[in-house]
């Protein structure tokens, strides 16, 4: 029992790492030190899968509003049963208000009533005699229960495609025409998201990537100027790992055909030498794109032909 006391149990760190991520968006905004922070310690709590942090990546995804953050709150206190799981929480908290430098009013608010709430229910006779008789079936509790609510419901969704997860949420702010399908934007978001990977591998997109891109989802996908912009700024700000890369990739497989694929990697290839450079590391991911989209070897050697005569290799 005192280890649960001490670092809290999986389901308790998990509704802490909404609670701590809802603290971070209580201003509005979250910014990269914030960002950092939220991942150092949310990975550092024991009994925390790189699964579970990968579910809560749907919540630094979009902005937290005030109903959500009630809930996620209420679900955090409900799982505190005594001092330790509340003081767990609150040096925390404290971490991620003090990231960036500056505590705004509004995190002051936040922190205060958390504070309260917490005081109230780790003070409960009740809890605490809950918690003595009952600590090994709470601690075992799933993290992610099966009756999904809030953002919990849309996780798989997010997975599949975020970048269209996060376009549609941009698109109830904006005042666009779309003539496209769902699927066809679906499609485009996908494509936009690999697009934005290979032009952020060197952890920056330059404005000639930059303007690939947006010419390649205006001439080639067929989307309007202003739609085109809004996918690219939500696509360039979805942190993809690799494991990430590899899923997008196998949806844009499923969702196309052949010839489809075929013309998708040989524009990849072309944003990848805009430089006329191709390092080790681009070629890997190149080689790994046309493996999940099951590009012909025929068209692969091809294209590898075509960037050994136009590039230089680093």
């Amino acid at each position: 029992m005192a280890d649960g006391t001490k670092i809290g149990y999986p389901a308790l760190n998990v509704a802490l790492g909404k609670t701590l991520i809802a603290s971070a968006w209580v201003d509005g905004e979250l910014n990269q030190d914030e960002m950092e922070c939220l991942k150092a310690l949310i990975l550092q709590m024991p009994k925390i899968s790189f699964e579970d942090w990968r579910k809560l990546k749907i919540y630094l995804a979009y902005p937290i509003n005030k109903s959500e953050q009630s809930a996620i709150v209420d679900d955090f206190i409900d799982k505190v049963y005594n001092k330790g799981h509340q003081t767990l929480a609150w040096n925390a908290l404290l971490q991620v208000l003090r990231a960036d430098g500056v505590i705004t009013l509004e995190e002051k608010v936040f922190a205060h009533e958390l504070q309260n709430a917490l005081k109230q229910s780790s003070s409960k006779f009740l809890r605490k005699l809950k918690y003595f008789f009952f600590h090994a079936q709470i601690e075992n509790e799933p993290v992610w229960k099966k009756k999904l609510s809030g953002r919990d419901k849309f996780i798989h969704e997010f997975f599949d495609n975020p970048v269209y997860f996060i376009f549609r949420k941009a698109l109830l702010k904006e005042d666009f025409e779309i003539p496209h399908s769902k699927p066809e934007l679906q499609k485009v978001c996908l494509f936009a998201a690999i697009l934005c990977w290979f032009a952020n591998e060197d952890d920056r997109i330059e404005l000639s990537e930059r303007e690939f891109i947006l010419n390649t989802l205006k001439n080639t996908c067929g989307v309007k100027d202003e739609v085109a912009e809004c996918i690219l700024r939500v696509a360039s700000s979805i942190d993809v790992s690799e494991l990430h890369l590899s899923q997008l990739t196998m949806s844009l497989r499923d969702s196309t055909d052949q010839a489809e694929r075929d013309e998708i990697f040989l524009i990849l290839a072309k944003m990848v030498i805009l430089d006329k450079m191709l390092t080790t590391r681009e070629c890997d991911c190149l080689r790994t794109v046309a493996l999940y989209l099951e590009i012909r070897e025929a068209l692969w050697y091809h294209v590898m032909g075509d960037i050994h005569l136009k590039t230089t290799f680093s």
